[in-house]
């Protein structure tokens, strides 16, 4: 008898156990309606970008080349994209190929934003995109490959920036690490609202200040030399 009680307590333990599990994980994913919010805000800002982003390459060291229309082709793919996914998840609740392809669209224009040295306007308009698209890719459990670590790079802020890739900062390194992580983003970034914030992921911050470092150059603070 004591047996028999004793499994059957075992089984309800197990039950509340798994329930409040499940419970937790679906309190952490974002709802339909807030999906829906974030992938509209992110197609409705992608046509802005696509103007800008056009003007802003006609001063560029590659206007007028074949380089030229392959980057107003990217801006263009990716404004349709955006609007594609949003519609797919409107109708289907589903949009991980649509969103990877986006990303991966995403990664290319970003290489371009920051190489070719565009004006403030464009890059905080990428800046808020790729912010905004960082989040939809995380509902989706989509990996976006340009916040990954660099070759190159060393040790300790590779292992940075693959730590905590769908979960903040905060909490895959602790409060103290992660803001020291977040103080030295704020000191370097050019962006006008840069993804410096405890609550993103490790590897989004430490992909900023990289970036910022990069552009520096003889004038990056001194912990820049960690990142390179």
């Amino acid at each position: 008898m004591v047996r028999k009680y004793l499994g059957y307590a075992a089984m309800t333990v197990f039950l509340l156990t798994t329930g409040w599990g499940a419970a937790a994980h679906a309190q952490s994913r974002l709802n339909d309606k807030d999906m829906a919010r974030l992938m509209q805000n992110l197609s409705d800002d992608a046509q802005p970008f696509r103007q800008s982003f056009a003007n802003a390459l006609k001063k560029s060291t590659i206007r007028g080349t074949s380089r030229d229309k392959d980057a107003r082709r990217l801006a263009d793919t990716f404004a349709r994209q955006a609007k594609q996914a949003l519609e797919t998840f409107k109708h289907k609740r589903k949009a991980e190929s649509e969103v990877t392809a986006m990303v991966s669209t995403a990664g290319q224009i970003d290489a371009l934003v920051y190489s070719l040295h565009l004006n403030p306007t464009v890059t905080a308009q990428w800046e808020k995109l790729r912010t905004e698209l960082h989040q939809v890719a995380q509902g989706f459990g989509v990996p976006e490959a340009y916040f990954q670590s660099q070759p190159g790079q060393s040790q300790s802020g590779a292992a940075m920036a693959g730590a905590g890739d769908q979960t903040s900062c905060v909490v895959s390194v602790g409060t103290k690490r992660s803001a020291e992580l977040v103080r030295e983003c704020l000191q370097v970034s050019p962006a006008t609202h840069p993804p410096c914030n405890a609550q993103n992921a490790c590897a989004l911050i430490v992909d900023e200040i990289r970036r910022g470092c990069g552009m520096l150059g003889r004038d990056a603070p001194g912990f820049c030399a960690e990142y390179r």
